[in-house]
């Protein structure tokens, strides 16, 4: 009778196989590609600019030397903090005393008086236009006398 192989000999035999696949893989993958060139240095060096520096200003509006409002435009946002005024003789802390106010944000600002000064600068240029329009021309100059 035959004996079959055990299967200690057999995972080996797969193991080796497979070690030799998976190094001849990596050696493959680590050699050098045939159309590979190397890179010519630059000749303007690199310069990095800092950002320039966030314009942050603030505007504090008091009332009997208590802050009353406080504006302040931080890049492109502008917001506005109130702080919350009590309305009794509570204190900030007691239930039903003044809460933290949060900031309100400014979303959009609309220039009502723009759109009016250029109805106005368009209406005093179209009367000066038609002003010139009216007016002859002066006569011409007589010829002088000798």
């Amino acid at each position: 009778m035959r004996s079959l192989p055990r299967p200690a000999s057999i995972s080996f035999g797969i193991a080796s196989a497979l070690l030799m696949l998976a190094t001849g893989a990596v050696s493959a993958q680590t050699g050098v590609p045939a159309n590979a060139q190397p890179v010519q240095d630059a000749d303007t060096p690199i310069t990095v600019t800092p950002k320039s520096q966030r314009e942050n200003s603030t505007t504090v509006q008091r009332e009997g030397g208590r802050i009353t409002q406080e504006t302040v435009h931080s890049g492109g946002s502008t917001y506005t903090v109130t702080p919350a005024n009590p309305n009794s003789t509570q204190l900030p802390g007691d239930a039903g005393g003044p809460q933290v106010r949060g900031p309100k944000w400014t979303v959009l600002e609309f220039d009502t008086n723009k759109k009016q000064k250029q109805r106005s600068a368009d209406a005093a240029a179209e009367a000066a236009a038609e002003n010139t329009a009216d007016v002859p021309p002066p006569p011409p100059m007589p010829p002088a006398a000798r």
